[in-house]
């Protein structure tokens, strides 16, 4: 399932070989929620060199329900995409239900936003959905903690999770489909060595890392990610859940992480952010773009000048453009880090990333 081509002390590279084709490592996947990613149709991503994205099965359940994807056939007909297709469980959003949501010993009971309707997720029935679903990579079911959490709040969640990984893996899964468990054990790295170690006793065909990224001090998620790349086996593929952070990206590919995903990309193009590789993130709804016409970096036929009329007039146009312009510039990205692995110049690449992202926003 999982190949490594190159494996130093700065990351390594490698492919996952799916059912529905190659996915070259390290990889960003991007989110398509529910089915889509806002705004920009997914004959692009594939035009962008894009072979695996990420679905939501707590969204696709709820709308629009397993019994029209049952019917379809699963997700890749619904979207008319034939590339790979990770889905999480909904774990992560059905927590940030907290005035509807109760954790149970079998599974998560809340209540739809949608219409009120009651729900109860199981482990089984996350893995019989995802089936339904026709998931290449499927999550199992967690319980994931904000920033700050108690070592016992901790603990609770990381035995929970650890149950429900043994519960998920009963149910048998479709033909190539392969499934991921997730360490959890908030932010106690004593926790999080013991999540990672039993997660890895389990017969799981990949590993992600869940409950980072959601508040704390990069560092600490750093010094997280480490205790827990230890403890599990080298050759699985490793997941970092919700970084999209091109800095954080470079820095934990370096460590040994394979996947990422994250809708910042996405979200910041919707709220005028234009990435670039010569120089960084752009707010493109700043004045001084009014006259600024240079050629965007990835989409030269627009300019800046252009995009920031579109945004000022409210075109949908605009949103488009720059959702197109952040997703190419993720895919160069990934296309870089690899080729950085491969030629010995991560540290390098580091700084420029560094550079782009930090020191020109913050003045690092």
């Amino acid at each position: 399932m999982f190949e490594i081509f190159k494996e130093t002390d700065k990351g390594r590279t490698g492919q996952l070989s799916l059912n529905h084709g190659i996915v070259t490592t390290p990889v960003y996947m991007p989110v398509a929620t529910r089915g889509a990613i806002r705004v920009a149709p997914l004959n692009e991503l594939k035009q962008l060199g894009y072979s695996l994205i990420l679905n939501n099965t707590y969204h696709l359940v709820l709308r629009p329900g397993l019994e029209v994807l049952e019917k379809i056939g699963g997700t890749h007909r619904f979207m008319g995409w034939d590339k790979n297709v990770l889905t999480d469980s909904g774990g992560f959003q059905i927590y940030s239900l907290k005035h509807s949501m109760k954790i149970r010993n079998n599974g998560l009971e809340f209540r739809s936003p949608i219409d009120g309707t009651k729900f109860f997720f199981t482990p089984e029935f996350v893995a019989r959905a995802q089936n339904i679903i026709g998931s290449d990579i499927a999550m199992q079911l967690d319980v994931c903690l904000g920033y700050p959490a108690s070592e016992s709040e901790a603990k609770k969640a990381m035995d929970v999770t650890l149950r429900w990984g043994e519960r998920f893996l009963s149910v048998e899964p479709l033909q190539g489909q392969k499934r991921f468990g997730i360490v959890q054990g908030g932010f106690s790295k004593r926790l999080r060595r013991e999540s990672a170690a039993l997660t890895a006793s389990l017969p799981f065909d990949g590993f992600a890392i869940g409950g980072l990224s959601v508040g704390e001090p990069e560092e600490l998620m750093y010094e997280l990610t480490y205790e827990v790349l230890d403890a599990l086996p080298k050759q699985a593929p490793k997941y970092m859940m919700g970084v999209g952070d091109p800095v954080q990206i470079v820095e934990l590919a370096s460590m040994g992480i394979d996947m990422f995903d994250c809708v910042q990309p996405t979200r910041h193009a919707r709220h005028g952010w234009v990435y670039s590789w010569q120089d960084g993130p752009q707010v493109i709804v700043r004045g001084k773009y009014k006259f600024d016409f240079r050629p965007l970096e990835y989409q030269p036929q627009y300019t800046y000048g252009y995009l920031h009329h579109l945004f000022k007039a409210g075109e949908p146009l605009g949103l488009f453009v720059a959702t197109v312009e952040n997703l190419s510039y993720m895919a160069d990205l990934t296309r870089k880090l690899r080729a950085a692995i491969e030629g010995g110049s991560v540290d390098s690449l580091k700084e420029e990333i560094r550079y782009q992202w930090r020191k020109r926003i913050i003045g690092e």
